[in-house]
């Protein structure tokens, strides 16, 4: 059963992951993969807000284990954001290479951060710590 839980989780996220980039990309100047970058961005506050919340509410392990390892799994691109990250590099972009770097790591990890933090005020609002 959790394997199917994480394919349907996985799936979802994947699909979300194809829209949200795609819109973003054909907004954006495409010179960086911003697409990516905002996924990966927002995965990394969705992690650190669930992963805060999770250990602070009851909450079904199947649920846990769709949403994070499926969905968010699904969801945050690691493999493309290493791949576009290639692509500049290889077409001599070396300043956006450094930028995207810098970009998806420090901002990601501010966002896991800054997604605990949200999750601890949510849960002292509504009363669950």
């Amino acid at each position: 059963m959790i394997p199917f839980i994480i394919f349907m989780g996985g799936g979802l996220g994947s699909l979300c992951r194809f829209f949200l980039s795609s819109i973003i990309n054909q907004h954006s100047n495409n010179i960086l993969p911003f697409g990516t970058l905002i996924v990966n961005i927002a995965g990394s506050l969705l992690m650190g807000f669930l992963f805060y919340t999770f250990q602070k509410i009851i909450c079904p392990a199947e649920l846990r284990i769709f949403i994070t390892i499926g969905f968010l799994g699904g969801f945050t691109t690691f493999s493309t954001f290493c791949m576009e990250t290639v692509n500049l590099l290889n077409e001599g972009e070396y300043v956006y290479f450094f930028i995207n770097i810098g970009l998806t790591n420090i901002i990601g990890l501010i966002s896991t951060v800054f997604g605990i933090y949200l999750a601890r005020i949510a849960l002292k609002l509504i009363k669950i710590i």
